[in-house]
């Protein structure tokens, strides 16, 4: 039996200094811009790593410029 592979990643918005970790459940690359639908989040203050708070989902929007995402461990 095979479990579906879920892929966490952190996300930052670089313009209101947030770091989102969560599960994603969808997203798309389209003419430079992204979004990004996370569930199961936990969202940091990014300048000092400090938690904020948890959501069950949280969906993001904007230029790719705007967003820093990498793999979570």
């Amino acid at each position: 039996m095979t479990e579906p592979v879920t892929k966490k990643i952190y996300i930052t918005d670089l313009n209101i200094n947030l770091t989102f970790l969560g599960e994603v459940k969808s997203f798309e690359n389209k003419n430079e811009n992204i979004t990004v639908l996370l569930s199961n989040v936990t969202v940091y203050e990014y300048s000092s790593s400090n938690y904020l708070y948890s959501q069950p989902e949280i969906s993001l929007s904007g230029p790719a410029s705007r967003f820093h995402i990498e793999d979570a461990v």
